[in-house]
């Protein structure tokens, strides 16, 4: 090997050994980033709401949110369906910290009152399984800075708040007893939701939810919305209203199957950064039947995230 050669070779390996290193701290800082991208130290639960968060639970976490309810589906003061209602939704973070794996379990025990007939019966209402990737996020990458220089810039609105996180949901629903839906609906169809997230302010959060159920089904097609505003009044206290509203392309199926309008409010109470209580209650509006409901839940999540945060920052 000639002495040219030999410098060449010995330059182009430093320079592989520099481009390495970029690599490997380009690769150290994804690292960081993903670990702190979506963790959020106090608990981030759905609950009470029935809208979907644009955030996931964060890599590694499992998360549980369940609840015990009470329905009322009033036709005439002789003719109503009452309804106990138990549901759970396990939410588990893996592979990115913006990916989410979900599944619900409804379980519905209900009492039906005809005039002079009465029937009871019971069964899994709907399971659903899918997966939420969230998309985009405006404060990615970016960090709101104070300016040392001048009080007034720093009191001034950040208008960044206004741009929505935007995630995406697809899953497959399995209907369970078939009292709960149209003789002719396949067991298992498919869901998708468009899902965006704002904070408004430092106590204030606005929600969307864009569905659309059975989405390969022409007769049972359906399409959604959920709008949910909520509000922390105290460090451990908040408060949320809710909008559902259901736009159901049922031919010829019985009135209790068609469009809905939906109000929904209630309170959450911070228990700790892992626990939160809630309690909730909705009516329908202007349909029939007129539906009334109250609820009771809990989350609770795993809290194992630090340790692998510490470990990228040591690493740093």
């Amino acid at each position: 090997m000639t002495k040219t050669n030999f410098f060449l070779s010995k330059r182009n390996m430093n320079n592989s050994i520099k481009s390495m290193k970029y690599i490997y701290l380009f690769c150290i800082s994804l690292l960081s980033f993903a670990a702190n991208a979506q963790y959020t130290k106090e608990i981030n639960s759905n609950r009470p709401s029935l809208s979907m968060g644009a955030y996931s639970v964060s890599k590694s976490i499992l998360q549980i949110e369940g609840g015990l309810g009470y329905q009322q589906d009033e036709y005439s003061n002789e003719r109503y369906n009452n309804h106990t209602l138990i549901d759970l939704q396990f939410r588990y973070g893996a592979f990115f910290e913006q990916l989410e794996f979900v599944a619900d379990v409804k379980f519905d025990n209900t009492r039906q009152v005809n005039f002079d007939q009465k029937n009871n019966f019971s069964g899994f209402r709907q399971t659903s399984i899918g997966a939420k990737y969230m998309v985009y996020d405006s404060y990615r990458n970016y960090v709101e800075k104070r300016n040392i220089y001048s009080w007034k810039a720093n009191q001034r609105y950040k208008w960044r708040r206004l741009v929505p996180a935007v995630a995406v949901y697809v899953g497959a629903d399995f209907k369970g007893d078939e009292n709960y839906f149209p003789k002719n609906m396949p067991a298992t169809t498919l869901k998708g939701m468009i899902i965006t997230q704002q904070h408004i302010n430092n106590n204030l959060s606005f929600v969307t939810n864009l569905i659309v159920e059975n989405a390969t089904n022409n007769d049972f097609r359906s399409y959604g919305y959920i709008a949910t505003l909520s509000y922390g009044f105290s460090q451990n206290w908040s408060v949320f209203a809710e909008n559902q509203g259901f736009f159901r392309k049922y031919e010829g199926v019985k009135q209790n199957f068609k469009d809905d309008c939906i109000l929904r409010g209630g309170f959450t109470y911070l228990v700790n950064k892992n626990l939160q209580l809630d309690i909730s209650g909705g009516t329908t509006i202007g349909n029939t039947p007129h539906k009334m409901s109250g609820q009771i839940g809990a989350s609770w999540r795993t809290h194992k995230k630090y340790k692998q945060t510490n470990e990228v920052e040591d690493i740093l």
